[in-house]
């Protein structure tokens, strides 16, 4: 499927500049790349698993009606306050759910994934600071 493909690529493209922005401790904007860019297209790639496309422009419109437990606790690991930390551990998080995402879809729709991009950004989060 066309979407899927697209946010799987487009997640891992702004992934891995969400692990060089934080590499060079800019926590606010990596704050910001999380909340803004990165978590609406993960609900998205989300809601086209779960079949519930309604809100697609406004994903976290009625997500608690509209997702399972699982995936709103997933989404909920992925935020955080604009501390240091805090916004490390939300970075990990939201690459392990995308990730997550991106294996589900490739199994259904029959999507490659570039597996050594995603270990290369695996590594960038995980690097100690």
């Amino acid at each position: 499927m066309t979407t899927a493909r697209q946010l799987i690529d487009e997640l891992a493209n702004w992934t891995l500049m969400l692990a060089h922005v934080l590499a060079r401790g800019e926590v606010a904007r990596a704050h910001a790349l999380l909340h803004t860019v990165i978590a609406p297209q993960q609900l998205q790639l989300c809601r086209l698993l779960r079949d519930s496309t309604a809100h697609w422009l406004t994903p976290s419109r009625a997500l608690e009606q509209d997702l399972p437990a699982t995936d709103r606790r997933r989404y909920a690991s992925t935020t955080a306050a604009a501390c240091d930390q805090d916004v490390h551990t939300a970075a990990h998080n939201s690459w392990c759910w995308s990730r997550d995402l991106a294996t589900e879809a490739a199994n259904r729709w029959t999507i490659h994934l570039p597996h050594t991009l995603h270990e290369q950004i695996s590594r960038l989060l995980n690097e100690p600071r």
